[in-house]
């Protein structure tokens, strides 16, 4: 995701949610942190999750939703690999 947000960011902003259990948050804070990625990561508690749940209706981990600027969901995918997030913002973008 680092490497999309690179190359879409002059046109695309990009939030992550890093939402994890307490048996492997240490890890996910890591792994978040060493990739260095040009987005905001927001930490979630597992506790905390249905408001954001309710907000940006996603329900899967991992999920990455499209949301335009008006707060429209464009798309969401569920997994994904970087050919699908590239095709989904390049689609999103041609709106």
């Amino acid at each position: 995701m680092a490497l999309i947000a690179d190359e879409f960011s002059d046109r695309v902003g990009f939030i992550t949610f890093l939402i994890s259990w307490d048996s492997d948050r240490d890890a996910a804070l890591e792994i978040t942190e060493s990739v260095n990625a040009p987005f905001i990561t927001v930490d979630v508690e597992h506790n905390e999750l249905d408001p954001i749940l309710d907000l940006f209706e996603f329900y899967y981990i991992p999920e990455t939703i499209l949301i335009d600027k008006d707060g429209n969901l464009i798309e969401s995918i569920v997994g994904g690999s970087a050919d699908a997030y590239r095709l989904a913002i390049e689609n999103a973008l041609k709106r």
